[in-house]
């Protein structure tokens, strides 16, 4: 692999791990076990996700 796709694997890697870590996700040891798909995948759920909020019925 050359040197300019193992910088950027790393800093993709990096840039998700920190994201994570900033919310309290994870912690660091969980976060090097992790692939980077699944590091994005988690990014893309808890940054881009957005819950749906379920409303009561209004009673009478």
């Amino acid at each position: 692999m050359s040197n300019l796709l193992k910088f950027a694997l790393e800093e993709q890697r990096n840039y998700y791990s920190q994201k994570l870590l900033a919310i309290g996700v994870y912690n660091s040891d969980v976060l090097q076990k992790m692939t980077i798909s699944e590091l994005k995948n988690e990014y893309v759920y808890f940054y881009h996700s957005i819950p749906a909020i379920k409303r009561k019925p209004a009673t009478p």
